[in-house]
């Protein structure tokens, strides 16, 4: 008869798993940090964002978020337009150049992450594509706390 495993020895070797692999892929686009790219894949995702939502959503306070926006802005990365609901508000959205950051990113960390499944054989292979899914749920609750 199978146990199922400890729930809390799953999560404490999975912790470590997921550090020492985003820690590989951390975003090298120029000087952009990690925290600016996450910025820019979230407007990406979610589409135009005020910046107040997007200081929310990154989990970080309005004074960080508008040092973050007036950098990426700067960079041609982001653009602000009225936004239709509130003549008072902003919305933050990508431009041509933010998406083409936000794909180079993406495709630098998928060739790292090809690199380090490289040495599995088929049967590990396919065991990692089996906990995509669950892991993506995962993921998915992740940014929506």
């Amino acid at each position: 008869m199978s146990t199922s495993p400890d729930p809390a020895d799953v999560a404490g070797r999975l912790a470590i798993v997921v550090g020492r692999v985003a820690r590989r892929i951390r975003p090298t686009h120029g000087d952009l940090s990690a925290g600016h790219f996450s910025t820019l894949a979230t407007i990406e995702r979610l589409g135009p964002q005020r910046p107040s939502d997007l200081a929310r959503v990154e989990r970080v306070g309005a004074p960080a978020m508008t040092r973050i926006v007036a950098l990426l802005e700067s960079r041609g990365l982001l653009e602000r337009s009225a936004s239709p609901d509130d003549a008072r508000s902003v919305l933050l959205h990508l431009t041509e150049d933010g998406n083409r950051v936000v794909q180079e990113v993406r495709d630098e960390r998928a060739g790292i992450v090809g690199e380090l499944i490289a040495g599995l054989d088929a049967d590990e292979l396919r065991a990692v594509d089996a906990a995509l899914e669950p892991l993506l749920k995962v993921a998915r609750a992740a940014t929506e706390r």
